[in-house]
């Protein structure tokens, strides 16, 4: 997301006037229109790096006219999206009204109250994964879709993506390794790209797809905080931080990981193996193992994990991909656990998945820690007295899952 300065220094105003713009598109990302109803305090939009469709809003307003109505032909129907802006006044710079994206969503259930004392109408906004998970679209035409043996990953996401989807707005990364489809793929009546798309992206199991706040669609890899940049830091945080709370959610995590993929026809089965080895995390597993609270994994979804070479010819290239999953699962088990929950005034321009820095007050010792996190959830509430959520990860600099 590119940030311009404007918009990085109203953030620490420490005042703030509110405004919202939500622009109308079509189906060709043209803009066609503009809601200028108000916009009533309570209305949210949120942020997910776990969830399949990643950006969701709820915005409710008081309708100005009648093309609002909730119709065909009107401002509000299913063929339409909404991108939704707000912007804050710039008091260095005559008032100037300063916006941030927070992104291009398919206007999905809405509805309209209408009585003596309300006229109200409330969009749920949902991005534009859904486009391609059947709740909006997706189902493949024709019988069956096949994917063929040995090829490549970049180049199949790309023909569904461009070339069944209809998207012409993706990047989509060459995964590294190159690794290419281990067996033919065969999709039946009644699948959607979205069931493709993931059996595809769940061969290396460090990618993510997901539409961001322009709607362009990406696959790559999922940041883990190693060589990445640090993107809001103190003095960010100084200016909006309200409270926090660390939280560990005991009952998931699991800190010795076994996975086992499929069992060849020589009887050999891919076998990866990872444990917290970091001495500073909460979850480490000590010398002896005295703190081992271990999950073996296997079937189902496992079995898609392959073997790069034969086990008699490289063993380490035999057991790549599970080795690489047990890496990801500690990731999700265990790292993921460790989390603390920040509420603040709202940085419309924050997204997941950035690494932070920030400097965690305490009252009890008096003593200050620097520390670095990964976002992974943004819940906003707009309006005067709007604030933010966010939800993150500890970031263990040496102990990349990648």
């Amino acid at each position: 997301m590119d940030i311009n300065q404007q918009e990085y220094n109203v953030a620490k105003q420490n005042g703030r006037i509110i405004h919202t713009k939500i622009n109308i598109l079509n189906f060709d990302f043209q803009t066609v229109g503009e809601i200028s109803g108000v916009v009533l305090d309570g209305s949210t939009y949120s942020i997910d790096a776990t969830s399949d469709i990643r950006r969701t809003c709820n915005i409710s307003l008081i309708p100005t006219d009648r093309s609002f109505n909730v119709e065909y032909g009107s401002k509000i129907w299913l063929d339409k999206y909404v991108q939704v802006f707000i912007g804050i006044e710039d008091y260095q710079n005559n008032n100037e009204i300063v916006y941030s994206n927070l992104g291009l969503y398919m206007i999905n259930n809405p509805s309209q109250v209408y009585d003596a004392t309300n006229d109200t109408i409330t969009i749920a906004g949902i991005d534009l994964m859904a486009k391609i998970t059947g709740m909006r679209n997706g189902y493949l035409e024709g019988i069956t879709y096949q994917v063929p043996v040995n090829a490549g990953i970049k180049q199949v996401i790309t023909a569904l993506i461009h070339d069944e989807c209809g998207f012409n707005q993706y990047s989509i990364d060459q995964p590294s390794p190159t690794i290419l489809t281990p067996y033919e793929m065969s999709f039946g009546l009644g699948s959607t790209a979205y069931n493709i798309l993931t059996q595809l992206r769940d061969i290396n199991s460090n990618y993510q797809t997901y539409f961001d706040q322009n709607g362009v669609f990406w696959f790559n890899k999922i940041p883990d905080g190693s060589n990445e940049q640090i993107m809001v830091d103190d003095d960010i945080w100084n200016k909006v931080l309200i409270s926090y709370k660390k939280s560990y959610d005991f009952e998931s995590v699991k800190n010795y990981i076994e996975v086992f993929g499929k069992t060849q026809d020589d009887g050999h089965t891919p076998y990866g193996v990872a444990w917290e080895k970091n001495p500073d995390s909460p979850f480490y597993v000590g010398e002896n193992f005295e703190n081992r609270i271990r999950i073996v994994l296997s079937g189902g979804e496992y079995d898609n994990i392959y073997p790069l070479a034969d086990y008699d010819t490289n063993v380490d290239e035999f057991n790549a991909l599970a080795q690489q999953r047990a890496n990801y699962e500690l990731y999700t088990r265990c790292r993921l656990q460790d989390q603390i929950e920040l509420t603040c005034l709202p940085v419309y321009w924050l997204d997941v998945n950035w690494l932070i820095e920030i400097t965690l007050p305490n009252k009890q010792t008096q003593v200050e820690e620097k520390e670095q996190y990964i976002i992974k959830k943004i819940n906003t509430t707009l309006g005067i007295n709007g604030t933010q959520n966010i939800t993150m990860m500890k970031y263990y600099p040496f102990y990349p899952f990648n």
